[in-house]
């Protein structure tokens, strides 16, 4: 069996968030079946019946004998099932229907629901690094400080506007709201003390529906682009929110870029964090990568 049509032949499981893309998985679930029968392949479709139980029900796939399970999702959908299978031997694979899709835009995935299914036909295996915070895995991107302010209020907005301008206006607020805060940075054993507006651990490229926060980053090299954001003004921040987007605002001074397999940060007081766009407040956060631990279908 070739890895190119292992997709086609083994048991498969979709796992359907209905609320994403503005309730487009409540939509799908409804045409995914026939959408794969069409092109000849036969996958089992669950919905998701409450948030965090994605991961229940990857996990229970995985061990039920599923080789491939489909996150139907957007990045969230894809970072609990990830959390489900991570370790099992079982494949993850997507049907991005989210409004950002960070995740699946670093895996080169079609922006075309339609074109999904032909995609995975032919898609390869492959194993990629993911990390950890706090005890929980992220395939794309963890951070606090402006990040997860922001994040933790894009959720409302989003759906009025869309993610990618529901993030961009979160963003103009947190920079009109947020201020840099002290935080003690180890990175690798290597102290960094100071304000920082931000500290993001990176394995995908992107993050926040387009942001090209790592434009270097490698999912499979074994470390994570660690961006440090040091005590912008509200102004210097939103030059830095303009130049994200092209990837052009680590400049070596106030914003820089360090690899690392290891990073803890001491916080004074608990902080609003981000681990692939869901929010969590931590007194703390211990970020490690882990090589190779996920497989997935991607380009």
């Amino acid at each position: 069996m070739t890895e190119a049509s292992s997709f086609a032949d083994d048991r498969a499981l979709a796992i359907v968030n209905p609320i994403a893309g503005k309730g487009a998985g409540e939509r799908l679930a409804k045409r995914m079946a026939a959408d794969f029968r069409a092109q000849g392949v036969r996958v089992d479709i669950v919905r998701t019946p409450a948030p965090d139980e994605a991961a229940r029900l990857a996990r229970e796939a995985a061990a039920d004998g599923y080789r491939f399970i489909v996150s139907a999702g957007g990045d969230g959908t894809a970072n609990e099932i990830a959390n489900g299978i991570v370790g099992s031997g079982a494949v993850l694979a997507l049907y991005p229907i989210g409004s950002g899709n960070d995740f699946a835009r670093a895996l080169g995935y079609p922006r075309r629901p339609r074109d999904v299914v032909g995609f995975l036909r032919s898609a390869r295996r492959r194993s990629i690094d993911v990390g950890e915070m706090n005890g929980r895995i992220f395939v794309n991107a963890a951070g606090v400080g402006i990040d997860g302010h922001v994040a933790a209020r894009v959720t409302a907005t989003s759906r009025i506007v869309g993610e990618t301008l529901g993030y961009f206006t979160g963003a103009l607020v947190g920079i009109a709201t947020y201020r840099p805060r002290p935080m003690r940075v180890l990175i690798d054993g290597e102290l960094i003390s100071g304000r920082f507006l931000s500290v993001v651990a990176a394995n995908g490229t992107h993050f926040g529906s387009g942001m090209r926060i790592a434009p270097q980053a490698s999912l499979d090299d074994g470390q994570l682009d660690v961006v440090l954001a040091g005590d912008l003004s509200p102004w210097a921040s939103m030059v830095a929110l303009g130049k994200i987007y092209f990837g052009t605002h680590i400049d070596g001074k106030t914003i820089i870029l360090k690899r690392a397999r290891a990073v803890e940060i001491e916080l004074e007081r608990p902080l609003a964090a981000q681990l692939d766009g869901e929010v969590t407040t931590v007194p703390h956060l211990s970020i490690r990568v882990r090589p190779r631990a996920l497989e997935v279908l991607a380009r």
